[in-house]
């Protein structure tokens, strides 16, 4: 059974994306393993006592909406894995992880950067964060060093050490006067930034990030 922290990001059920999606189980099990545009159901028990529960990313539910609407419109199933492909490409580039265990920052600074056409997930602990970036996948992560948990720091070298993650940028945030610039790099971070922060100087931040190799380092 999966740990309550690994279901703690906004999930559906099969059943939740059958109401939008006219479609069978089976259907939705076939193009799971079609196109594999989606992972396997996290299982965990029911909520009620009764038996197992499939819990999907809440973006599964979208995607599944999107691929209905192309096979009706006769595109073929390479046509659609292509298309596919090439909207998630598009959409990676634009999407940020925030960390950080103050919640009320955290959303803040969510809203600001979907008002700026950004894609945004949030994460208020380490293990949760990492998790996350899997799951995500973000193009960067704005990650707090003081989390309950796993510090940050730590956070970010699991996240440049994972294959799947490793070149996922980093922009390190903290309150802090203890941490320094250096310290942030070695452990694997792309940019420092000190508390309290200019949410329209990290924006641009994260625009050089994604606009600059995978070691860029940038200045405070």
């Amino acid at each position: 059974m999966a740990r309550k922290s690994e279901i703690n990001f906004e999930k559906v059920t099969a059943a939740d994306i059958l109401q939008v999606v006219p479609i069978t189980r089976k259907t939705l099990w076939l193009w799971q393993k079609k196109y594999q545009f989606f992972p396997d159901p996290i299982k965990v028990a029911h909520p009620g006592g009764k038996g197992i529960v499939g819990y999907y990313p809440a973006w599964v539910r979208e995607r599944c909406k999107r691929v209905y609407s192309l096979q009706k419109s006769g595109y073929t199933i390479s046509m659609i894995q292509e298309i596919l492909k090439k909207e998630e490409e598009e959409k990676s580039a634009k999407k940020v992880l925030i960390v950080d265990d103050e919640k009320k920052f955290t959303q803040l600074m969510k809203k600001y950067f979907v008002q700026n056409g950004y894609q945004v997930e949030v994460a208020y602990d380490g293990l949760n964060a990492g998790l996350k970036a899997a799951e995500f996948k973000p193009a960067i992560i704005l990650l707090d060093i003081n989390l309950p948990g796993l510090n940050g720091l730590e956070v970010c070298r699991h996240i440049k050490s994972n294959p799947r993650t490793q070149f996922t940028r980093v922009l390190v945030i903290s309150a802090s006067l203890q941490y320094t610039e250096e310290e942030v790099s070695k452990a694997g971070g792309d940019g420092f930034v000190k508390k309290p922060i200019n949410f329209q100087e990290v924006l641009e931040k994260c625009g050089q990030l994604l606009d600059s190799g995978n070691n860029a380092i940038l200045d405070k």
